[in-house]
């Protein structure tokens, strides 16, 4: 039978290749995304376990050099006194860093565009394209601004 004898596929058989593919695709694209999800889990765990080891030996680092400290103040003062001036030094360094730790949690906004992609699909409206936004820096600091406008306003 040459190609010139085989019937063309009907509008549904097209419509029924094409969901076959679609979900094939998907289904790919899901595989695909569990491995490299794997693959990133296993390098954040070997990350956090080198970060850990690095916090333990910083944390005996400053253990000592902190008693060494104290020890040379010793030399001028009491030596509870020498201990107390290191402790409150460490006092003020904890307090400097939670307001630092603090003002940077505050920035952070955690998956902007599958957050908006989320609201729009459970909404209705259609979440735009991050491809396409009109962002603007707002100042020096490196805030961005979404400038887009939403669904209902470019209905009214």
């Amino acid at each position: 039978m040459s190609t010139m004898d085989q019937p063309e596929p009907s509008l549904g058989e097209l419509v029924g290749e094409l969901g076959a593919d679609l979900s094939r695709l998907v289904r790919k694209e899901v595989e695909l995304a569990k491995t490299e999800a794997r693959e990133e889990a296993h390098r954040l765990t070997r990350a956090a376990a080198f970060g850990a080891i690095a916090g333990v030996a910083a944390l005996l680092a400053l253990i000592l050099l902190s008693m060494a400290l104290a020890w040379w103040i010793d030399q001028a003062l009491n030596t509870a006194v020498a201990f107390a001036l290191v402790g409150a030094l460490w006092i003020v360094a904890t307090a400097v860093a939670v307001t630092m730790a603090r003002s940077a949690m505050a920035e952070v906004k955690p998956m902007p565009v599958t957050t908006d992609a989320i609201k729009g699909a459970v909404t209705g409206e259609r979440a735009d394209d991050p491809i396409h936004r009109d962002l603007t820096a707002v100042n020096s600091t490196h805030q961005i601004s979404d400038t887009r406008r939403t669904h209902k306003e470019n209905a009214s």
